[in-house]
Order: C-alpha cells, then sequence, then structure tokens
C-alpha cells in the first residue's frame, strides 16, 4: 500500500516493479477517494482525462464495508481490541476498514488515556441518543431480544453481561448519567442495564399503583397490565426492589412492600 511520507510517495516493492520502465507520471484527482497516474508522456491534457468506475465494483465497496461494519456489530469486545480486529480481515475487508475510519463511520474508542490500544466502534452507536417517541418495549407483545440488540433508540435502554462492555458504556454515556438523563443498575443474575431514566418515570407509578391493588404478581402479568415489554418490566422492578418497595419473593414474582 502506498504512503505519502514528508510529502514523498513511498510505494512497495511490488508497486515499484509496476511502474519500474518510467519516471515521471502525473496524479490527477478522480472522484472523493480516487486518483489516477498516468505516464506523463501520455498526459498531453489532464482536463480532458475522465475514469469511469463499473457500477457492479461500487457494489462489491459497499459489500465489502458492509461486512466489516457486520464483524464489529458482532464481534466479542476483546476481539474488536485495536491490532487484534484486523488480524481476522483479508487484505480487502483491511482496506474498507481503513476507508470507514476515513470516513469516521468506524472509530477508535479508549475507556481512558491510560489504554494503549482503542476498541473499535461504529459511530452512530457511539453518538447514540435518546428521545421521547415510543418504544419497542412499551408492547407487551415485543419480540424478545438477545441482550446485546437492545438499544436506546428503539427500546430505551441497553443491556449487557460483559462488565468491560458495562464499563464503556458508563464512560460514553457519563454526561447523560450525570445529568440523570439516563440510569444504570446491575440486576442479580448480573446483567448491566442502562435505560432513559423518562422511560422509568414514565411507567414506575402506574407499575406501583398495580402492584399496591394487586399485592401479588409474576412478571408476566405485571407486564401485561401495564402494556409494557417482560424485559422492561423487569428493569423497572430492579429499581423498585433497590429502592425497597418491591420484594422478589420467588425468580420472577414481586410483591409491593411498601
Amino acid at each position: 500500500m502506498a504512503k505519502i511520507v514528508n510529502g514523498k510517495i513511498i510505494l512497495t516493492n511490488e508497486e515499484s516493479l509496476l511502474l519500474k520502465d518510467n519516471t515521471e507520471f502525473e496524479l490527477i484527482p478522480n472522484q472523493k477517494g480516487i486518483f489516477l497516474l498516468i505516464e506523463k508522456d501520455v498526459v498531453t491534457d489532464v482536463n480532458h482525462i475522465t475514469c469511469f468506475v463499473d457500477e457492479t465494483d461500487m457494489m462489491k465497496i459497499d459489500k465489502i464495508e458492509l461486512e466489516v461494519i457486520n464483524k464489529i456489530r458482532t464481534a466479542k469486545l476483546s476481539d474488536l481490541v485495536e491490532g487484534k480486529f484486523e488480524l481476522t480481515l483479508n487484505p480487502e475487508q483491511k482496506k474498507a476498514l481503513t476507508k470507514l475510519i476515513k470516513e469516521e463511520k468506524i472509530i477508535l474508542f479508549k475507556l481512558n488515556e491510560t489504554y494503549k490500544k482503542g476498541v473499535y466502534k461504529i459511530a452512530e452507536e457511539k453518538k447514540e441518543t435518546i428521545d421521547n417517541t415510543p418504544k419497542e418495549s412499551e408492547n407487551f407483545n415485543a419480540p424478545t431480544k438477545l441482550l446485546p440488540d437492545y438499544n436506546l433508540q428503539k427500546d430505551g435502554f441497553i443491556s449487557t453481561t460483559n462488565t468491560e462492555r458495562a464499563r464503556i458504556l458508563s464512560s460514553e454515556y457519563k454526561e447523560q448519567i450525570e445529568s440523570n438523563n439516563l440510569r444504570g443498575i446491575k440486576s442479580f443474575e448480573g446483567v448491566y442495564y442502562l435505560i432513559s431514566n423518562a422511560l422509568i418515570e414514565k411507567h414506575l407509578g402506574n407499575l406501583i399503583k398495580i402492584l399496591e391493588k394487586e399485592k401479588e404478581l409474576t412478571i408476566e402479568e405485571l407486564a401485561k397490565k401495564e402494556n409494557i415489554s417482560i424485559e422492561l418490566t423487569k428493569i423497572i422492578c430492579e429499581f423498585l426492589k433497590e429502592d425497597g418497595e418491591l420484594l422478589e419473593k420467588q425468580k420472577g414474582k414481586y410483591k409491593y412492600i411498601n
């Protein structure tokens, strides 16, 4: 891969061999990210030189970029460390990764400056914010997802069993946590949750009223009465348990005690 060092283009041995019979070239910008290197004797008017990229080639590039993004989405946190993640990529995917980083679609995130290497993340995930639109979790019939698939935008909360992932989330959303827009909690089962405080407040009062009336309910019964997902109900009940207002007599069976 060619590099620019102190204003000079440095070529690999393979690239140098391709150009060994010529010494002077014109470097012509063609379109974003694409340049033409043409023998000087061939060029008469660079303004009239054009280049067309086959649409199938562009689709291939997009496909490779998507492969890299999907790898980052599905990989374990420990496999996304700078230097280790690249080992899982083929040469085309490595080029796509470099391009995605340059375009700031993928970023290297460090929990703090003491870490020598960062972790690859999709930029949109880091910039993820919350809003007040109804969430998928505000429906009893919402499909159950794997814990890593819940997100703030769609569900109003994030969940993980990975301690390092929880620390990174706490750092990423530090300002929103400190301003009480987000609240975090760890369940007895070892699941870390980060949830919109507005979502908690929207349903907490209703859940308390239901529990005061019914005295004792299963998680499914409570969720159905409020018409929210079992997972969202479970999270809010964790906060009630922490505040000493709720007792989980058996797993998934709650009694209001305040």
